[in-house]
């Protein structure tokens, strides 16, 4: 089956034979009471349809919502949308595919007609149309998932699907859920107090989707986000933030990593796991890493969107339950949908059907349009499912989208009300009897993405950490550093995206700039007279809290000489400082002074700083060097004068030539 996205991509190929198998389909069936589905040739304007509520009882009025996608750069005219029905239900998943595919269309029951203003350019019109019981006509009729299909002139036709809810004796579908629910946090990896107020609040995210899992019996993943902010503001931490990490700490919780990081990554990586160094708090050290963490049960990791091998398998199994998709497996599914517990090589793992997890993850979109569109889709295959083999259920497996990609509080009320799907907690898969599986050999491009981001990630926080030692209290710039780590790492459940990237670019960039965040300020050419020279130094703190840093200073020549080539300087929090460095200055002429920073257990800080100094003496420093490089000079020359004829001359003296010997008898 395919997704509403992939769908409307494939109606203005697929709308030409739909229109020629709707004709030849409808056209033996036109009568008086009859109106033929025909599908217009495809233009800009695009039309979509959905049912508010894709689940129909007895009795019970349809309301579809009609909508116009106007994606030209003129406006849409006025037009009349015809909605139909199918007689029977649609009666096997290979139809379901079909019908959404656009290769099967056999609505030919009118129900509806459904006037749609002119849609300016660029712009969506949606319009709500409701249609009785008794115009529906399905009062009575087998129960199970009916196509509704809409055409107008000039446009692509649209599909979508309602259930009639009257299952009667077929048993139950099980659906086991797992729901995360993260915590959408800062930067700083925390969570502020009103933005906490928010999420966990009567209609916030958080509070919402927890009582819905809750209440469909699905196994809930807690980011340990939530608690963790709320230990950090203590007093000030809301109450609603209190009742919400009680309500979630139930027995059958398991916490995701710390802001959702992907644990696929982690592992492929080989860095897993990488949690929280401590909570940094504002007056005082760290709490525990632990602190706020919500769950007991071993982490349900979702690897729907991922493509496994036996590798990746065998490591994270050893970390909790991992769920994958059946498209990663090489089996064929014939008239009976198999359950989700599979054993792949000596591992057991869930496999969560394709079809349904997609329809999932679609319902949980932000455009409602889609969304409407996936809920309808996802109960369709659901009773489809179930219509398969009524007296033979089985328990199936999905993962709902992390709250932060998509909410999921209408499809878990869906869920809900079906009669026809029972909805509990992952474990409930497990206990179920395993099938023998194997997995696909599929190619994935992007496998290591997610790997070489956590690895850039480490790399930048241990760059980081080598000159922590300039603050005073180390745990707490490295505690900061590791949670702004991890909510910058890929999600769980979803392959790496653009944000992932920007998020790994803008952690080095901030990490950078505590990396240089105390340095030497350059200047121009210093000019130095005199005999000792107290020489100026700058160094700028662009931290939050002071930093303690050793400067070391020397000369290029012996022009000058450093009296203190170490000095201990702290430099207050965003401020600059300027240090005076004692020079004794022993000659004319051009001097670079090398200065470097260094933490203070000698690390190096910043980039080396060069500085000019043009240096003159006072006179009598000029005199004095002048006549002490004489003296050093005539010395020398007596040196080198007496040595000479030492080599020239024989024992009886240096002074004696050589004639003055043979005058005296001596043999050479």
């Amino acid at each position: 089956m395919l997704s509403a996205g992939r769908l409307a991509r494939r109606r203005a190929t697929a709308c030409a034979a739909a229109a020629v198998a709707t004709a030849l389909l409808a056209a033996p069936l036109a009568g008086a009471d009859r109106a033929q589905a025909a599908i217009a040739p495809a233009s800009d304007g695009e039309l979509s349809i959905a049912p508010v509520d894709p689940l129909l009882s007895e009795g019970e009025r349809l309301v579809l919502q009609v909508t116009i996608d106007n994606a030209s750069a003129t406006a849409s005219p006025a037009t009349t949308v015809d909605v139909l029905l199918t007689t029977a239900p649609i009666a096997t998943r290979y139809a379901l595919t079909r019908w959404f595919d656009g290769q099967a269309i056999a609505a030919n029951r009118s129900i509806a007609t459904v006037e749609l203003p002119e849609v300016a350019a660029l712009e969506q019109e949606t319009v709500t149309v409701t249609v009785e019981a008794d115009a529906l006509g399905l009062d009575g009729t087998p129960w199970g998932a009916y196509g509704i299909a809409a055409s107008a002139p000039s446009m692509s036709g649209a599909t979508s699907v309602v259930v009639r809810d009257e299952p009667g004796e077929s048993s139950p579908t099980r659906l086991a859920l797992a729901a995360p629910i993260d915590a959408p946090v800062e930067e700083s990896g925390l969570l502020a107090a009103d933005d906490l107020a928010a999420a966990t609040g009567p209609r916030g995210l958080a509070r919402t989707t927890l009582d819905a899992a809750l209440a469909a019996g699905a196994t809930v993943g807690v980011d340990p986000a939530f608690g963790a902010s709320a230990a950090a503001l203590g007093q000030e931490a809301p109450a609603a933030a209190s009742a919400w990490l009680d309500a979630a700490d139930t027995p059958s919780a398991y916490p995701l990593l710390y802001a959702n990081a992907d644990p696929i990554a982690l592992v492929r990586a080989g860095l897993y796991p990488v949690e929280p160094l401590g909570i940094p708090i504002a007056d005082g050290s760290p709490l525990a890493p632990s602190a706020g963490v919500v769950g007991s049960r071993r982490p349900v990791i979702d690897a729907t969107s991922a493509v496994m091998n036996q590798d990746d398998l065998v490591a994270l199994s050893g970390i909790g339950t991992v769920v994958l998709s059946t498209g990663n497996l090489d089996e064929q599914i014939g008239g009976r949908t198999p359950g989700a517990h599979i054993e792949v090589a000596g591992v057991e793992v869930l496999a969560a059907d394709a079809e349904v997890q997609r329809a999932v993850g679609d319902a949980a979109s932000a455009d409602a349009v889609e969304a409407s569109e996936a809920r309808a889709e996802l109960m369709a295959l659901l009773a489809t499912i179930t219509r398969e083999r009524p007296s033979d259920p089985r328990t199936l497996a999905a993962v709902l989208p992390a709250t932060t990609q998509g909410a999921s509080i209408e499809t878990l009320a869906d869920l809900a009300s079906a009669r026809f799907v029972d909805t509990v907690g992952i474990d409930a898969a497990l206990e179920a009897e395993s099938r023998p599986a194997e997995l696909s050999p599929l190619e994935d491009p992007s496998r290591v993405e997610g790997a070489v981001f956590v690895q850039q990630a480490l790399a930048h926080e241990q760059e980081v950490a080598r000159v922590a030692s300039i603050v005073a209290d180390p745990s707490t710039l490295l505690a900061e550093l590791r949670l702004s780590l991890l909510a910058a790492l890929p999600d769980a459940g979803r392959r790496v995206t653009d944000a992932d990237r920007a998020a790994i670019d803008g952690l080095g960039s901030a990490m950078t700039v505590l990396r240089n965040g105390v340095q030497i300020v350059g200047g121009s050419e210093i000019q130095a007279v005199g005999e000792r020279v107290p020489m100026p130094i700058t160094i700028t703190n662009q931290l939050d809290e002071a930093a303690e840093v050793v400067l070391t200073v020397r000369a290029s020549n012996a022009l000058m000489t450093v009296r203190e080539p170490s000095t201990t300087i702290v430099v207050p929090a965003g401020s600059q400082q300027r240090v005076q460095v004692p020079v004794d200055i022993v000659g004319t002429g051009t001097v670079l002074l090398i200065a470097q920073l260094h933490t203070p257990d000698g690390v190096p800080l910043g980039q080396i700083q060069t500085l000019r100094v043009s240096a003159q003496p006072t006179i009598e420093v000029a005199v004095a060097w002048v006549l002490g490089s004489a003296i050093v000079l005539l010395l020398g020359f007596g040196i080198w004068r007496s040595v000479r004829k030492r080599r020239l001359g024989k024992a009886h003296g240096d002074l004696d030539t050589p004639e003055e010997h043979r005058e005296q008898g001596d043999p050479e």
